[in-house]
């Protein structure tokens, strides 16, 4: 007799699966034009920025801009000269550009690279007496961008009753909306190559967005349900809306999680999630979250509201990270007779925890592209977080004298540094990501290290390498954020296949460090915690583990869990 039938709950037959497109979120050119217009606010403060039309089909990523004061630019609110203005993703004509030059403005061209590839050869064919047929939707603002390329005739259509009706030109050119959908084109096609003889065809469809379109059909057959997810004014979005509703299971188009009924998903046991090309992976987040809370009469604790709050906070605040580090530090310290082992650890705690609030706040661009939510924790409860950092700062500097020294004079250069960086705006601007991110990893690798094993050589590299693999996992986890803000991180360098691949090298240095030590029996939680550490980056590497707050808190988990293995080893 199963447990759920004891206690009279369908805990297991009541879950409902959620399976999340693979292709779901920013698509390129998105995640390109995103990039650069936060680029551009972090390079040109003292400037106003706009946007020509909204910068993408998505409204939660257009108020988050609008919250770092990059609006558009409309007749009611119009810039002045020398004020800077981003061409959106869906690209404008040349007019455009040109009113725009001519009214003083500096342009920004974040227009996505394939449809400005459209744009040429709409320019091109025109130019050698080609009428030019686009396949789109005459009133899209990529459509009438395209348009605008246009030196002599051209018609819009997207059926081919409209082909029908159009002039008997004697050679055309055909372009496409790069978000149409395959279907519509092929028979747009066949219409235009029954009715003119002289046809050059050019397949401009964005390869992204055939592929989620193509992913609806698959899902499809193991689903019994979709949620579409995008801005209602997202063409992509749209045709995704209306693939999915073809396949004759329940469609639901939503923007945000709260327009999710629960309702709509009772009996249903797997609902399959699709998003457009604007959409934020936060959005897609919550959204999978909700959905997965659904239809249960059972509820694990994890998942229980105050848990969840709870868990929040302590992630937010980056006190996971630094009682996990602390723990570690005071294992270590114990196992070598050092002296007051928890002390140590209590001041890396102090130490962590301060210096993790001061960085994020300083590093808002990721987060606020990546985990609104955190930035707005981080900015709501800095008038808790920044006192308790001096205080935090001002508790370890006290402990570290009284320990050591040496570990005292350890403590004033780090706490030097962090306000220098707080304090000095141009420091956050002048060192590439990588040599920050790495500042944070030594600073995990140097107080483990001095305060948990004091300064003991022979743990110096298996503890590196241990370090290493938590700031790869760390840095898989940014990788997306790195990419779209053009961070120069490490990982970004090598891609996901390779930083995994790499990962293997601290691995192995640290068990063979170790094995030739003979130190490999007493350290068992330091290799097996980094083999764990590897395995987690494998599964951040590979996107089988998406959303970054869990990452954080599986990794420092590891690090807790093998504190405690190792406490075991202790006193055993």
């Amino acid at each position: 007799m199963s447990i759920s039938i004891i206690f009279g709950i369908s805990f297991f037959d009541s879950i409902m699966k959620v399976k999340v497109a693979k292709s779901a979120g920013f698509c390129v050119g998105v995640k390109r034009a995103v990039e650069l217009v936060l680029r551009i606010a972090d390079e040109h403060r003292n400037r106003r920025i706009f946007t020509y039309g909204p910068l993408i089909h998505n409204p939660q990523t257009i108020e988050m801009l609008t919250e770092k004061g990059i609006t558009l630019l409309e007749p009611e609110n119009r810039g002045n000269e020398g004020d800077i203005v981003v061409i959106r993703s869906h690209g404008v004509s040349p007019d455009v550009i040109g009113r725009l030059k001519h009214d003083g403005y500096s342009i920004f061209d974040a227009t996505c690279p394939k449809v400005a590839f459209v744009h040429k050869l709409a320019k091109k064919y025109s130019s050698d007496g080609y009428a030019i047929i686009i396949i789109g939707d005459k009133n899209h603002s990529e459509v009438i961008g395209i348009e605008g390329e246009v030196l002599g005739d051209a018609a819009v259509v997207n059926s081919p009753e409209q082909v029908k009706k159009l002039p008997d030109w004697e050679k055309v050119a055909v372009v496409v909306q790069t978000t149409m959908d395959r279907q519509t084109f092929e028979n747009v096609i066949e219409a235009i190559k029954n009715k003119f003889d002289e046809v050059v065809i050019n397949n401009t469809l964005c390869s992204e967005t055939a592929y989620r379109q193509d992913e609806i059909v698959e899902l499809a057959k193991e689903s019994g349900a979709f949620v579409v997810i995008g801005g209602k004014n997202s063409a992509n979005t749209k045709r995704l809306y209306q693939l999915a509703s073809q396949t004759g299971l329940p469609t639901f188009w939503v923007e945000t999680v709260d327009e999710l009924n629960q309702d709509d998903f009772e009996q249903i046991e797997q609902v399959a999630v699709v998003a457009g090309a604007s959409t934020p992976h936060w959005i897609i987040d919550r959204v999978v979250e909700k959905l997965e809370s659904m239809n249960r009469n059972f509820l694990p604790p994890w998942r229980w509201q105050w848990m969840k709050y709870l868990a929040y906070v302590i992630l937010r605040s980056n006190f996971w990270a630094s009682f996990a580090a602390g723990c570690f530090a005071a294992v270590i310290a114990a196992q070598l007779n050092i002296r007051f082992p928890v002390l140590n650890g209590l001041t890396i705690i102090f130490i962590l925890f301060s210096v993790l609030n001061v960085y994020e706040y300083k590093e808002w661009q990721g987060l606020a592209l990546m985990d609104p939510s955190k930035v707005r924790f981080v900015r709501n409860s800095r008038k808790i977080l920044n006192p308790l950092s001096i205080i935090s700062f001002a508790t370890a500097l006290i402990m570290s004298f009284s320990l050591n020294k040496f570990l005292g004079a350890t403590a004033i250069a780090i706490i030097i540094l962090t306000f220098a960086y707080w304090k000095i705006p141009i420091l956050e601007t002048i060192f590439p990501a990588f040599i920050k991110d790495s500042a944070i990893l030594g600073l995990w690798i140097v107080l483990i290290w001095a305060y948990g094993c004091n300064w003991n050589l022979n743990l110096l590299i298996p503890l590196t390498m241990f370090g290493v693999l938590r700031g790869l996992t760390m840095g898989l986890k940014e990788l997306e954020t790195d990419r779209i803000l053009q961070r120069k991180s490490i990982t970004s360098a090598l891609g996901e296949k390779t930083s995994v691949f790499l990962g293997l090298v601290p691995l192995f240095v640290c068990i063979f460090t170790l094995i030739i030590s003979k130190s490999a029996s007493n350290f068992i939680g330091i290799i097996l915690g980094s083999v764990s550490m590897w395995f987690l980056a494998i599964l951040v590497g590979f996107r089988i583990i998406r959303k970054g707050s869990y990452v954080e808190f599986l990794a420092d988990s590891i690090v807790l869990i093998f504190s405690i293995v190792q406490w075991f080893k202790v006193f055993s």
